[in-house]
């Protein structure tokens, strides 16, 4: 699958280059946020923190749209230090609605990432590892653009191709949230390449033995 991913759009960034484009930017003492979903799961690995209370994820209860609200929440506690959360665009979805509220200006300014990749990565993944490569209910609309939402509700919202401008980009998001007062949602367009799950042999496909059914291995 990554291998067709890389090749459909050999001029999109893959999500590690985007992870690292984000840590070339990021500051140290920011608290972050990170939704449930593939690429967010990949960028688990790459953020790295002197003190602690600085990354807020939902952990086991894999809430869709935990990205947004908790890092606006962060913000209202502590709003003298920079604040950015992560989603992929199908997590995303679930919380697009607080772009609506967000930018009234009683309100402090945060930063949000989406992952662009048009797909649910995660159901992607868990289908092309049990179904020999079959997904279905996956793929999402390619003309909606989120950052053309939050513009629309009086938001800065850009949309970024490269590493490059994605560090540039981010980087003048932090001053706008801290010196402005402005919230700002950064679009990251990706390829489709997938992460692996956090524990590939749980990801196996069941086994029916034969002359057992599952009636007989609850009674066990």
């Amino acid at each position: 699958w990554n291998q067709r991913a890389r090749a459909d759009k050999p001029d999109w960034m893959s999500p590690r280059m985007a992870w690292r484009a984000i840590q070339s930017a990021l500051p140290k003492e920011a608290i972050i946020s990170s939704d449930i979903g593939n690429n967010c799961a990949i960028g688990n690995a790459y953020p790295s923190f002197d003190e602690g209370r600085k990354y807020l994820a939902p952990g086991l209860f894999g809430p869709c749209g935990y990205g947004l609200p908790s890092i606006v929440g962060a913000k209202i506690g502590q709003p003298d230090v920079p604040v950015v959360g992560f989603a992929g665009d199908g997590a995303f979805g679930i919380a697009v609605n607080e772009l609506t509220a967000i930018g009234r200006d009683e309100w402090p300014a945060v930063t949000q990432i989406v992952f662009r990749n048009y797909q649910w990565g995660a159901e992607k993944r868990n289908s092309t590892l049990w179904f020999d490569d079959n997904f279905v209910g996956t793929e999402l609309d390619t003309k909606v653009s989120y950052a053309g939402i939050a513009q629309a509700c009086g938001l800065i919202g850009v949309q970024v191709k490269t590493m490059d401008e994605l560090t540039d980009v981010l980087n003048q998001a932090i001053k706008d949230q801290m010196e402005n007062n402005k919230t700002t949602l950064i679009e990251v367009l990706l390829n489709q390449e997938l992460g692996e799950p956090f524990r590939r042999d749980a990801m196996k496909k069941p086994v029916q033995v034969a002359g057992v059914s599952s009636t007989d291995m609850a009674a066990e």
